[in-house]
């Protein structure tokens, strides 16, 4: 994309107006503190009361709308103490005049770094280090400015004591969201690999490279959800761990459904679907009215559906039912009946009763809780990692030095730079020739830092569209002031453009900005500021900070062209660790250490969707920085990445649970393969060649020697073994994956080695043996499909 379409791009997006609003009970609570802010500091003719109160609960309440994770009385009192506590150590700073760009420039940077926890505690930490610039600012002296700060803690305790009002909500409600989310994404990739198998039946042919996919950015979320409940809350979101296990298992057996006959996508997708919509609410859906279509056909049901892989997924579908169901009791106190909780189980599962839902086959992490337990069984399948333990993780990883390009430092940089910056220009330039006031320079300096995002379409974004709209705030400020206000009309008036400011917060920032500005305005009239000064010093200095913002950008920028072989190459160093260690597992069914296993597969969920939230921001940035690889190359990487992936998914499905089901010739490969994942490790980061058919050519090699090509059952002469053909035809897709990888980062024509077809095209026929191997591998490709 040339820099002027990208630029063009940015301001499209800027000035996109998004339909998403905050939960209107949090609005009110919000709205609720600050009104009574201003009603106080009116009942006490006290402006300082009033203003402060006000900008206190304010900021707060603004902290607790940015996407909750933890509980809202959390939120709210961690957000109160810590704007307290800053504006109180900017009273202390106000007296160092210039030598506070010292501090200032060190708070900004640790609220950068602090955006490894996630957006929202990001944007919190930038309204903590505002509050110790506008105190730094405004304060008169430590005597008064103190008296500022104790106005300022009472408006923010104000905050933490509207959230102890009710109503109180479903418990979990953030954590029931992101699970929704997990299972409205599978119900999504359902419906698109069913319309990808019905142009596959019809001959029609998707553009190269094309593949549906899962993304493990809903998986990750969702462990992040669940991982900030504490200890002792746990036991009662039991359900909700279970449910994420249970997405995990749905999943690989969508995985192993690729390829296979007469699968119903479309009322697996219907099923998922109904879970996400079950869980989100907390509540038992309503029966569905009929399709008014005439004539529409309907989709195959779930219980026409046989065959092994059908009774697997019906049985999980259940158990996520069941577990749906137990998190609906959890969340309403009591047991309440589900009304079409016989269709559903009919619908999945129809050997199941309406009094005992069919359960999975538990694995064996499950806990299994006493009956006396207010939970049956529920399977615990992950550890959550927590907040603070992720964070770390994150940050280590962006500090490390294999990586070029680092967004989470980059950014860090750019804020304590840009801020500090933003702060001396505004105390430089804050009257704007007598249009503005003098020494106050934190509007700046808080634009800067609000208008600076880790990637350049979201900062490029906010930088054009927040000085608009604190433009047209300031005229609209403007305007209604010159019409005679009272002091009521004008606290009245605070009140209502604050509502409107927490209604709009997640609109857009043109939209936000316009009603902030005109809120500062007739905050600061209400001390007596001159609103000429104010209507038209805000709008400046928000222009300044924002050139300011893009100008660092720039300066220091993050393009994610440099990062994405790097990023390619920390996937493949984890797929290293984790294919060879899968391998291994299949040679003894009591040695598997799957604790170690979810670790590594963990890291590469983490390493993938890094990769592809860097491939996704490509296509959005200037031509002058484009990436190693075209869009057309970058999309058959992405779906080749996703082909192995699902890949060690299966192995994963199909670990042995005893000695029959062993396959100790696979952990003959595990070396070789380790070493082709070392070689591609090198290929993606420095571009060193690799002959595309060697691992092919080894795999056929080691299997033809060691005896894994032989699926013949010993036990049952004249049958195939169905564990030794699975193992054998999930490591062959693996091999196939991993040549079309090959193939996809090979720069330019490479003969393939020895008289091998093109691995791309052994992709797309997995059946690539000749011989008598080619039977053998036919069956295994058939009894692939069989459950664990």
């Amino acid at each position: 994309m040339a820099w002027t379409a990208s630029l063009a791009h940015t301001v499209r997006k800027g000035f996109h107006t998004e339909r998403v609003f905050a939960d209107p009970w949090a609005i009110g609570r919000a709205v609720l503190a600050v009104a009574i802010s201003a009603a106080l500091g009116w009942a006490r003719d006290d402006l300082l009361a009033t203003t402060m109160m006000s900008v206190g609960a304010f900021i707060c309440g603004i902290g607790t709308l940015l996407a909750p994770l933890r509980h809202r009385l959390v939120n709210a009192s961690v957000m109160a103490l810590a704007f307290s506590g800053a504006t109180a150590l900017g009273v202390f700073l106000q007296p160092t005049g210039w030598y506070f760009l010292i501090a200032l420039s060190f708070a900004a940077f640790l609220a950068g770094l602090w955006r490894a926890l996630g957006a929202a505690p990001g944007i919190r930490a930038c309204l903590v280090v505002i509050g110790m610039l506008i105190t730094a600012d405004v304060s008169p002296g430590i005597g008064a400015g103190l008296e500022m700060v104790e106005w300022i803690a009472a408006g923010s305790g104000l905050v933490v004591l509207v959230h102890l009002l009710p109503p109180y909500g479903r418990r979990h409600a953030a954590q029931r969201r992101k699970l929704a989310d997990v299972y409205a994404s599978l119900a999504d990739y359902a419906r698109r690999e069913g319309a990808m198998a019905t142009r596959r039946t019809g001959g029609a042919v998707g553009p190269q490279g094309a593949a549906a996919s899962v993304s493990p950015a809903p998986f990750s979320a969702a462990r992040t959800a669940l991982g900030l409940l504490p200890p002792y809350a746990r036991p009662a979101a039991a359900p909700l761990f279970g449910l994420l296990g249970e997405a995990e298992r749905v999943r690989r057996a969508l995985y192993a459904a690729q390829g296979a006959r007469d699968v119903p996508y479309e009322a697996l997708a219907a099923a998922l679907d109904a879970l996400a919509r079950t869980i989100a609410a907390g509540r038992h859906p309503r029966p569905a009215a009929k399709d008014p279509a005439v004539g529409a056909p309907a989709p195959p049901a779930l219980h026409d559906w046989q065959g092994p892989l059908a009774d697997t997924l019906r049985a999980r579908l259940a158990e996520a039912r069941r577990l749906a169901a137990l998190a609906v009791t959890d969340a309403q106190g009591a047991t309440r009946p589900d009304p079409v909780a016989a269709a559903a189980r009919d619908a999945v599962d129809p050997s199941a009763n309406g009094s005992a839902p069919v359960a999975a086959p538990a694995p064996s992490s499950a806990v299994t809780v006493a009956a006396a337990a207010p939970h049956e069984e529920i399977p615990a399948l992950y550890r959550p990692e927590g907040l603070a333990r992720g964070g770390l993780r994150r940050l280590t990883a962006e500090l490390s030095p294999r990586l070029t390009g680092a967004p989470l430092l980059r950014h860090a940089l750019r804020v304590g730079i840009g801020t500090t910056v933003g702060e001396a220009a505004g105390r430089a330039l804050g009257d704007f020739w007598g249009h503005g006031l003098p020494a106050h320079g934190f509007w700046a300096a808080l634009t800067t830092m609000l208008v600076l995002f880790p990637d350049y379409q979201h900062t490029f974004a906010r930088g054009w569209s927040r000085p608009v709209g604190s433009i047209a705030g300031g005229f609209l400020a403007w305007g209604l002031l010159q019409f005679s206000w009272s002091h009521g009309a004008l606290a009245l008036a605070t009140v209502a453009f604050a509502a409107v400011t927490f209604v709009v917060l997640r609109t857009g920032q043109h939209t936000l900005n316009l009603v902030l500005t005109a809120w500062i305005v007739f905050l600061l009239h209400q001390m007596g500021t001159a609103q000429n000064l104010v209507a038209w010093g805000r709008p400046a200095d928000t222009v300044l900070g924002a050139a300011i913002a893009l100008a660092i950008f720039l300066v220091l920028p993050t393009w994610h062209h440099h990062r994405i072989p790097d990023l390619l190459a920390r996937w493949l160093r984890t797929q290293q660790r984790l294919l060879p260690a899968l391998l291994t597992g299949y040679t003894d069914a009591a040695a598997t250490d799957r604790a170690t296993l979810e670790q590594l597969r963990g890291a590469a969920r983490r390493a993938r969707e890094e990769l592809e939230s860097a491939i996704g921001h490509l296509s959005h940035e200037p031509r002058g920085h484009r990436a190693r690889w075209s869009v057309a190359e970058l999309r058959r990487i992405t779906s080749s990445v996703f082909a192995v992936t699902r890949c060690t998914a299966l192995l994963r499905e199909h670990l042995p649970v005893d000695s029959t089901e062993t396959v100790p010739e696979l952990a003959e490969f595990a070396a070789p393969l380790q070493g082709h994942l070392a070689a591609l490790e090198e290929l993606a980061a420095n571009g060193k060649a690799v002959r595309p058919g060697e691992l092919r050519a080894l795999f056929t090699a080691l299997s033809a020697k060691s005896g894994l090509a032989w699926v013949a059952d010993p036990a049952a002469p004249g049958t195939v073994s169905t564990p030794r053909a699975r193992a054998l035809a999930t490591c062959l897709r693996t091999v196939l994956a991993l040549e079309s990888l090959t193939a996809d980062l090979t720069p330019g024509p490479v003969p393939p080695s020895g008289p091998e077809r093109d691995p791309r095209d052994d992709a797309r026929r997995p059946g690539g043996h000749t011989g008598r191997r080619r039977g053998h591998a036919r069956h295994a490709r058939h009894a692939a499909h069989a459950p664990a």
